[in-house]
């Protein structure tokens, strides 16, 4: 699979449903950001047919019905978004992160921990 385009926040908050749900119907798709956002169930759909597009999900059929489900992980994306923002707007830099995330005490006890473990096997590992 070719470079994913990145996501805008709408398309976010569809994919983190169908994430949720798995295999899923434009309606259930609906029902569940309705609780967050007064869309329209043809915007959803709408959403839905560009995110299978982008390559974002898979639409399948069970007779009339459609069904999509998410083609790539929630991890991928993530880690996609993420390499993006640290390079476009840190220049690379992670630590400034860490910091507002440990000023803000955003960081749990469990947090802090696996962080250090992070940092202790990235230690062990030769430079690259």
């Amino acid at each position: 699979m070719g470079e994913l385009p990145e996501l805008t926040k709408a398309e976010w908050l569809i994919m983190k449903c169908c994430w949720r749900k798995g295999k899923c119907t434009a309606r259930e798709v609906y029902e569940e950001v309705l609780q967050q956002k007064a869309w329209r169930y043809q915007t959803v759909k709408t959403m839905l047919d560009r995110l299978e597009q982008k390559g974002y999900v898979k639409l399948g059929k069970v007779g009339p019905i459609c069904l999509f489900e998410p083609a790539v992980s929630q991890v991928r994306v993530m880690g996609k978004a993420l390499d993006s923002f640290v390079g476009t707007v840190l220049d690379g830099a992670l630590a400034p992160v860490l910091a507002h995330l440990a000023k803000g005490k955003k960081l749990t006890r469990a947090d802090i921990e696996f962080l250090k473990k992070l940092v202790e096997q990235h230690g062990e590992e030769p430079d690259k």
